[in-house]
């Protein structure tokens, strides 16, 4: 009897980039760490993964980044602090978080693309499946809906694990085909398999508004497609993720797309973060009704 498909439980997470749009915070900070009321954005996409069935999550790091390391590690003198104080609620709080699950972190020395960051996983991750996910992207899960890692296991799961990709889309318009890579897709039993992902196309080359955002669940042959790409044939000379999946999908291989349900959060555009930052206030439980009075005195 074939034993029960089991989820994908390892997540990748890219932060390495120097975060220009978050400029001047993250000259000393990664962007991942801008606070949503009282928890970084890095903080909520470990929390939606693990919700998932995530158990290992590798980081992607550069230089100056170790407090993303930090904010998940034991901090022995601040627990005895509140232990100290009593403050018992707050110590188990911060104890969770560093237990939440199994972190690893991995140096890009350099930064040359989105798919260079992925490669730097491929000695952990072995040959199991896995998912990445940007770092500046979160996704919260609209009115205790499904975490978006675990939309794309059960897509997997659906397929009984016999496909080679899925990629998250979100629907966008005109504008977003030039700000984002677009997906183009045909029906294919009930999914949809990707025919190619073109990057910022712009809206006159393409009828597809599926825009590639937040991450992927792959196979680890993608290593063997990232590492064939030639460098100087992508943008800027970098390591495109776009130009390894269309490698893969002209060798016939099974990749797939899923409309990703929740609401995206965008923490490297200010004014997206901005507005996340409300929503998130709005729900949390200590504060909302003391913010929603307060935004309603605003004279705008």
């Amino acid at each position: 009897m074939t034993e029960p498909l089991s989820d994908v439980t390892t997540l990748v997470v890219t932060v390495a980039g120097f975060g220009t749009r978050s400029l001047p915070f993250t000259k000393s900070l990664p962007k991942v760490m801008l606070p949503l009321v009282d928890k970084p954005g890095v903080q909520y996409i470990v929390e939606e993964a693990v919700r998932s069935g995530t158990q290992q999550v590798i980081f992607i790091t550069s230089s100056n980044q170790h407090s993303i390391e930090d904010h998940f590690d034991y901090y022995w003198e601040l627990e005895e602090k509140l232990r100290q104080s009593k403050k018992m609620d707050l110590l188990r709080e911060i104890r969770r978080v560093s237990d939440l699950a199994h972190f690893v972190y991995t140096r890009q020395k350099e930064q040359l693309g989105n798919a260079h960051a992925v490669l730097q996983a491929k000695p952990i991750t072995a040959d199991k499946p896995f998912c990445v996910q940007f770092g500046d992207d979160i996704i919260l899960p609209e009115n205790g809906g499904k975490p978006y890692i675990a939309q794309l296991n059960e897509v997997y799961r659906s397929l009984n694990g016999e496909c080679d990709a899925i990629i998250s889309v979100i629907e966008t318009d005109d504008a977003g085909a030039s700000k984002y890579a677009i997906v183009e897709t045909e029906e294919e039993n009930g999914h949809d398999r990707v025919t190619s992902i073109i990057e910022k196309p712009g809206a006159d080359a393409t009828t597809s508004r599926l825009a590639s955002v937040t991450g992927f669940l792959f196979q680890p042959m993608i290593f063997d497609y990232i590492e064939q790409l030639d460098p100087t044939q992508g943008k800027g000379g970098e390591y495109i993720l776009a130009d390894a999946i269309n490698a893969m999908i002209k060798d016939g291989r099974r990749v797939y797309a899923q409309r990703i349900n929740g609401r995206r959060i965008d923490i490297g555009s200010k004014l997206d973060y901005m507005k996340g930052s409300v929503e998130v206030a709005l729900a949390h439980p200590e504060i909302k009704d003391d913010f929603r009075d307060w935004l309603k005195q605003l004279t705008l």
